[in-house]
């Protein structure tokens, strides 16, 4: 299986500075702007609540743009079930033994690690970042100006 393609500023693919500088400017007018990450109409004040915490979590990254609006609203949706299930759960732990509300929990939680890696909500796809950012601050002087 392949690996998903990464954005030029946290790749560790070795990219000369125009290869780098060209990817990043296609990347950022592909992304758009970022100026209404508001969550949709048809979302419950705590899904609302939700998508706000994870938006206000990640804005200082950058990541985010306006197209991300879907992904943040079904992933809101999403967490916002999860907890809802594990709220009956514990109010009632005979529900442990409710097939179809196990299976339900069990597709919300497969669909939530999804988003997780959409929207690098895990803390290992964050280290991973972080990691691949490090090393491009560390890159060598004389290989700088040799790419040059």
């Amino acid at each position: 299986m392949a690996r998903p393609a990464m954005s030029a500023n946290v790749t560790s693919k070795h990219l000369t500075n125009n290869e780098k500088n060209i990817r990043l400017e296609t990347e950022n007018k592909l992304k758009g702007s970022s100026d209404r990450l508001k969550p949709s109409g048809h979302l419950t004040a705590p899904q609302r609540k939700i998508f706000k915490f994870i938006v206000s979590n990640l804005e200082s990254s950058g990541i985010l743009g306006n197209l991300d609006n879907f992904v943040l609203d079904e992933c809101s949706i999403c967490i916002d079930r999860m907890q809802t299930i594990e709220k009956q759960v514990n109010d009632n732990p005979e529900l442990l033994a409710d097939s179809s509300l196990m299976a339900t929990k069990d597709r919300y939680t497969k669909a939530f690690f999804r988003y997780c890696n959409e929207l690098c909500l895990s803390p290992q796809a964050r280290a991973k970042i972080a990691n691949i950012n490090l090393q491009g601050k560390d890159e060598n002087p004389l290989m700088e100006l040799l790419n040059d």
